[in-house]
């Protein structure tokens, strides 16, 4: 049945066997003896296909077994063979009787096959009554008992026994040989022994061994006409799972602890494109939630060359009415003059009578809010007509001020003085406007605004006279026209003109980039537009490496997890090679676990996200005024329905899969066998 030619064995620099020969029978009990560490328990690793020599040959029903595929060496361990071991090997968590059908479970028997068999081998041993109980709890001798039995119901060809009675009692030891001598007369049996006792009164045939090298004579049998047939063997996933499960409820607390990990992980990634995708949306809600946003001051600006330097100077100029013209030809824009220098937009104040701090006094071409497509008021209404006698005011107003607006009286007093050749006047003007409405605006970087009529105040300054220079030039002269003739470069002209957009109109100058030809556009709605997506995109950029140490975090702790599971778990593994599992076997159960708990870890980030989401916009809310900044988009993103589920699932898994496999394939290059060695 065995033909071994010229075998050899070495792991690294030590030789473990050299240079061994010989051929047995197809049944019989061969004693294989020798000192410990002589290579007994190799010589048995090799025959039973659990690992290849270094050189030579092993055939075993005419074939040689090097030739033979993972998966065939699995199917000869699950059929042809099988172990009984010193220590027993057995899973101390299971049943007996559960540890007695292991191997017929392994290979997808039918369970009613497995019951009968099982069942006669616990009547025949005395097992019976101990078969619900743990494998941790029995004697010595039931253990191997056990064992024995998990090695006889497989029907195998060949049955290798390392050191089977080492650890037994003489009444054990004499059941288990009697058995095994019962087995030889239809079996090969190859038995690994120091018992000297047992070898004479139980061997056949003798092979000994002495620090690696035959010591023994050869022996040698004519071959057989036996033809080596392997079946083939499925994994069996539906026990498998079962098995998973088993050791999942084994080692809860490494599992928790995963689960934990990979769930907060996977949580803050979901959040992060929340926030990539909030953001986004809510500067697309609120960047034109402002009356300004439709405001512009106008101007161009001069570079001058500096003699004798490399240095230039810039200078801000307002551009010519002919500039302006052809710069907005077919833009629906009202083009005015910019009053600031007389009625500056940074004003202290009184309301009611009480003086107040300084604040911007803002004006816009329609007070009436018509010509906005959105709705800013929260509070009151907007005036009908157009008078400096009426205001609105931001939410920010109105909690800077610390009581309600609506109905406040805002006095307002400006004092220039303006002059022309030897000529010049005071210009006084007085406001008082009282509030009629609340607005909201896009509350990041606010500041409190009061809004007033900007063709109301247009009006004001034609009304107001200059009379000193009207005078001096022999014709009336007003604010307003003097204004207009001022030269770009003087102070009175603001150095801009002011112009009103609408909103689409706003939308395509802010896309080209407040930009036309020479002339350039300020508007702070834009600024803090600006400044707010230059904070985000830092933001979001900060995130990135963040996210990339999360992500090595969570898999270095899941593969640590993994690793320190599986090494637990070597010798379960090995158990199961020995009874036939085979590569795919062993990675669905020590693999499948960290895929299982990146699994439940993806479907618990996905809830917990939800809830965290909401704490976590509710407090951004409270440091930036802006609700809904963090919006993950659970339904739909970049047009494609449940991609963040999907893909928070499909990455959890990917992370399972390196944070797994690349610790286990290091492991596996150890091999199995040194967790399964008696000597």
């Amino acid at each position: 049945m065995y033909r071994l030619e010229n075998v050899s064995k070495s792991y690294g620099d030590s030789l473990v066997l050299e240079n061994i020969s010989f051929s047995l029978p197809s049944k019989g009990l061969v004693a294989i003896k020798g000192r410990s560490g002589s290579g007994k328990s190799t010589l048995l690793n090799l025959m039973s296909l659990m690992e290849k020599p270094t050189d030579g040959r092993v055939f075993y029903k005419g074939v040689e077994t090097s030739s033979l595929k993972e998966k065939d060496r699995a199917s000869f361990r699950s059929y042809e063979c099988s172990f009984v071991y010193q220590h027993f090997n057995l899973e101390e968590d299971l049943t007996v009787v559960e540890n007695i059908e292991l191997p017929l479970r392994l290979r997808g028997d039918e369970n009613r096959e497995i019951s009968g068999k099982s069942h006669l081998l616990l009547e025949k041993f005395g097992l019976f009554e101990h078969k619900n109980k743990k494998a941790k709890v029995l004697s010595g001798g039931e253990k191997q008992r056990v064992a024995l039995c998990r090695s006889i119901i497989t029907e195998p060809s060949v049955l290798f026994a390392d050191e089977p009675t080492g650890a037994l009692d003489k009444k054990n030891e004499k059941i288990v040989m009697d058995e095994l001598k019962e087995l030889s007369k239809s079996i090969l049996v190859l038995l690994v022994t120091h018992n000297e006792a047992i070898v004479k009164k139980y061997a056949d045939h003798i092979i000994e061994l002495s620090d690696g090298r035959l010591v023994s004579k050869p022996l040698s049998f004519p071959p057989t006409n036996e033809k080596l047939v392997l079946k083939k063997k499925k994994s069996n996933y539906r026990f498998l799972s079962s098995f998973l499960g088993h050791n999942c409820k084994g080692n809860k607390l490494k599992n928790a602890l995963s689960l934990v990990v990979g769930a907060l992980g996977y949580a803050v990634l979901l959040l992060s494109l929340g926030y990539y995708s909030g953001s986004k949306v809510k500067l697309e809600e609120e960047r034109s939630s402002s009356l300004l946003y439709t405001v512009a001051n106008v101007s161009k600006k001069t570079t001058f060359a500096i003699e004798g330097s490399p240095l230039s100077l810039s200078r801000t100029l307002r551009p010519t009415k002919k500039e302006m013209v052809q710069a907005f030809k077919g833009i629906d824009v009202t083009i005015g003059n910019d009053y600031s220098f007389f009625f500056p937009t940074y004003n202290a104040y009184e309301c009611n009578g009480f003086p107040k701090d300084p604040i911007s006094f803002c004006p816009i071409n329609d007070l009436s809010l018509k010509d906005r497509t959105k709705s800013f008021l929260v509070e009151g209404q907007a005036p009908a007509g157009e008078s400096m006698s009426f205001a609105l005011v931001n939410e920010e107003f109105e909690k800077n001020l610390g009581e309600k607006a609506i109905g406040k009286i805002l006095s307002v007093n400006s004092k220039t003085k303006v002059s022309e050749g030897n000529e010049s006047d005071d210009v006084e003007l007085s406001f008082s406007f009282r509030v009629v409405g609340v607005v909201h605006e896009f509350p990041f970087l606010n500041v409190p605004r009061v809004y007033y009529s900007y063709p109301a105040l247009s009006k004001e300054m034609v009304r107001t006279k200059l009379p000193n220079i009207s005078r001096a030039r022999g014709e009336p002269v007003s604010v307003a026209s003097f204004v207009n003739e001022a030269s770009s470069s003087s102070e009175y002209s603001g150095y801009s003109y002011l112009t009103f957009f609408k909103e689409k109109d706003m939308r395509r100058i802010e896309e080209a980039g407040m930009k036309f030809g020479d002339l350039s556009l300020m508007s702070d709605p834009l600024v803090i537009n600006q400044s707010f997506m230059a904070l985000t995109d830092a933001f979001s950029g900060c995130l990135i490496p963040f996210i990339v140490i999360e992500i090595l975090g969570v898999a270095f702790i899941l593969g640590s997890l993994s690793y320190s599971s599986f090494m637990e778990r070597r010798k379960q593994a090995a158990i199961l090679s020995a009874l036939g599992a085979s590569e795919n076997d062993r990675s669905f159960l020590y693999e499948g676990e960290g895929f299982l708990n990146a699994f439940l870890a993806s479907i618990f980030a996905l809830l917990i996200s939800f809830p965290l989401e909401r704490i976590l916009s509710f407090y951004l809310k409270t440091q930036t005024g802006m609700g809904s900044l963090i919006q993950i988009p659970y339904l739909s993103f970049l047009g494609l329905p449940f991609l963040p589920i999907i893909g928070i699932i499909v990455f959890a898994l990917i992370v399972a899969l390196f944070s797994s496999s690349l610790p286990l394939s290091f492991v596996s290059k150890r091999p199995l066998t040194e967790e399964l060695r008696d000597e």
